[in-house]
């Protein structure tokens, strides 16, 4: 699944001070699945993010097959709702706008209910559906479709990997618009049993290739291929090439460009996660961490704990069993497990996301048990609990940067502000610097109205913006105005004096 990257800046000064990160069960009763597709999606654009889970289960003897799609209800609440998307299993989905109107669709690839196998696009629709359309990829299982615009010319096209009637393939679809896509041409190796992803590792703004999984003959393999104006040619890499795989991508040294875990299965059949540095010129440079190994599974990186840098939810096969493990980022001093009681699953899949709009990351997982069970599970991230010799219960701070507030029922009016931040070389000098872009308080008439205002008005200001890195367009909203005009000043009053420039975008 397609990830976005955030940009959230983040500082805590404590003495004496621990901190506990800990995860809740809610108790979301999703369908419980393995071989599963899962993550999160807001299918009926209400704001806050709904949850798809599709995959295998039994009962008793009998062999099923669903997809799911669950509205967020909010205060911990999921319902199943109506998706007219197919039941699959063994495959993949991506999230983007395909046809530019603004409602996000979704590209599935896998294995149907009656065995055959799938590789299309269905059209999201205003009311939280989706509908069918006549786009038909090569049809393939065991492997991952993406969306990316690799030629620049404003529209999604599609990268597809995995095991069909001919074997191994991969392939790269142009969208030509009016619901076609044509075959590029573009010359890639084969691989299923794991992942074909895009990533701009030179950060050119051009969408390079990253496989891992294994080849026709079952070894495993992997390969960087360069985007060198829609025309990519392979980049050796010291990698290791891994089987049953999947790859995260995500900054982890807050350096600009995304770096590379993988995780899989060796040629020696064992299980193996590695993290590796990226150089920028074709160098990944692996990173000793503590982190376990596993195949069959998922990696997701996100900044769970607002603290500026990225952790790791990771979810698979050991060599010992099942494990479902998070990890936090202590930036130079490496990485922490957080024994963060997350059920161990393998033949899994999952997601980082804020579900309850509280600022946090939570956790979308399902797939299998080490002694068979399946199941499909919303972690809810708590917030930071606090503790010194003075203090016995959970502290709240005024840190905007440690500030969690418990979202209730949405009432009207309610009142926004939207802001990005970006570390780039924005005004095209050759020197990056940090931006923070931020509008004025707002009573929005429409979803996404703020958004969409906010973003064009900064292209029109500096046309650079789609192609630097950036942050997210991140909402924030109140009861009433006074609550977020001090909101939006101590935004600024922070950020400023972190040393950011800050840009307010006025309409």
């Amino acid at each position: 699944m397609k990830h976005l990257i955030v940009i959230i800046i983040a500082v805590l000064f404590f003495t004496d001070i621990s901190f506990s990160q800990t995860f809740t069960d809610i108790k979301a009763e999703l369908t419980n699945v393995a071989e599963s597709s899962s993550g999160w999606i807001d299918a009926d654009r209400d704001g806050d993010i709904d949850a798809m889970v599709s995959g295998e289960f039994f009962t008793g003897t009998a062999r099923n097959i669903q997809q799911r799609l669950y509205k967020n209800l909010r205060n911990d609440k999921f319902a199943q709702a109506a998706s007219g998307l197919p039941d699959f299993y063994r495959g993949d989905f991506s999230i983007g706008d395909y046809n530019l109107d603004g409602v996000d669709d979704i590209a599935i690839m896998g294995e149907k209910r009656d065995a055959s196998l799938i590789g299309t696009i269905y059209r999201g629709m205003a009311n939280g559906t989706f509908t069918p359309t006549s786009i038909q990829f090569v049809a393939m299982r065991d492997g991952s479709i993406d969306f990316g615009d690799y030629d620049a010319d404003g529209d999604l096209d599609i990268l597809i990997a995995g095991e069909g009637k001919n074997g191994a393939q991969t392939l790269v679809y142009r969208n030509d618009r009016n619901n076609v896509f044509s075959l590029s041409g573009i010359n890639l190796i084969g691989i299923h049993r794991g992942e074909a992803r895009w990533i701009d590792f030179d950060v050119d703004g051009k969408p390079d290739i990253f496989l891992i999984g294994a080849v026709a003959n079952g070894k495993p393999y992997c390969m960087l291929y360069h985007n060198r104006d829609s025309i990519f040619s392979p980049v050796k890499t010291s990698v290791l090439p891994l089987k049953n795989s999947s790859v995260a991508l995500g900054d982890v040294d807050s350096d600009g460009d995304n770096d590379l875990l993988i995780m899989g299965e060796t040629n020696s059949a064992r299980a193996a996660t590695r993290l590796y540095r990226n150089e920028r010129n074709g160098i990944f440079r692996i990173t000793s961490t503590n982190f376990i190994g596993v195949r069959s599974g998922f990696a997701d990186w996100s900044d769970m704990d607002h603290d500026g840098d990225k952790d790791l939810l990771i979810s698979g096969e050991s060599d010992h069993g099942a494990v479902s493990k998070v990890y936090r980022n202590d930036k130079g001093a490496g990485f922490t497990d957080l024994q963060a009681a997350i059920v161990p699953l393998y033949t899994s899949d999952g997601e980082w996301g804020d579900y309850d709009s509280d600022g946090d990351q939570d956790v979308l997982i399902s797939g299998l048990s080490t002694d068979y069970k399946y199941y499909s599970k919303i972690y809810r991230n708590n917030r930071l609990v606090v503790s010194d010799t003075s203090y016995k219960a959970e502290e709240e701070s005024e840190d905007i940067w440690n500030n969690q507030t418990v979202v209730e029922d949405r009432t009207e009016p309610i009142y926004y502000y939207v802001y990005s931040s970006s570390f780039s070389d924005l005004l095209g000098t050759g020197k990056k610097a940090y931006y923070m872009f931020v509008s004025q308080v707002k009573k929005p008439k429409v979803q996404y109205e703020m958004e969409e205002k906010f973003d064009k008005l900064i292209i029109q200001a500096y046309p650079t913006w789609p192609k630097v890195d950036q942050g997210n367009i991140t909402s924030v909203g109140f009861k009433t105005k006074t609550e977020a005009d001090e909101s939006r000043t101590k935004m600024i009053f922070e950020y400023k004096r972190r040393g950011f420039e800050v840009i307010e975008i006025n309409w």
